[in-house]
């Protein structure tokens, strides 16, 4: 309960209104363990409250992105999905054949880092680092298939 207060507080602070839908949205986010979609969110907030709009989930979402609640992760179909950001610095590993997706810590990319805002004169604020790959699931499915 302590982190929806502390997420509702900081949208609050940056002069976003903090309605209903929305928090009701935050509550079902937080409650999130596997990668999610907007549209999962929608649907499974619908069931719920039926006068929730598909807009104000996909809006608050960017919202919850900007805030650093949530992190987008490429998915192989193309749609986006979220993860519910953890504490420290993460990043992901994507599965291309299902989707999944494995959370990792520490990239060392310091150096690369370093480099790129030498040769480009910027400053370099974050980054984002996503790998993608065959889950073990689907490595062992594709060597009973061959």
């Amino acid at each position: 309960m302590r982190r929806l207060e502390t997420i509702l507080e900081a949208m609050h602070e940056r002069g976003w209104r903090v309605t209903g839908p929305r928090r009701v949205i935050v509550e079902c986010i937080l409650t999130q363990r596997e990668p999610f979609s907007a549209e999962e969110i929608y649907r499974t907030l619908r069931r719920r409250q039926p006068t929730i709009g598909r807009a104000t989930v996909f809006r608050t979402l960017d919202l919850l992105a900007e805030l650093g609640v949530v992190e987008r992760v490429h998915h192989p179909s193309g749609v986006h999905r979220y993860v519910v950001s953890g504490d420290g610095h993460r990043h992901h590993v994507v599965c291309i054949r299902c989707g999944a997706v494995a959370e990792f810590a520490g990239c060392n990319l310091e150096p690369l880092l370093t480099h790129v805002a030498d040769q480009t004169r910027f400053r370099i604020l974050d980054h984002w680092l996503e790998l993608s790959g065959l889950c073990q699931t689907c490595q062992r499915d594709a060597r009973a298939a061959s």
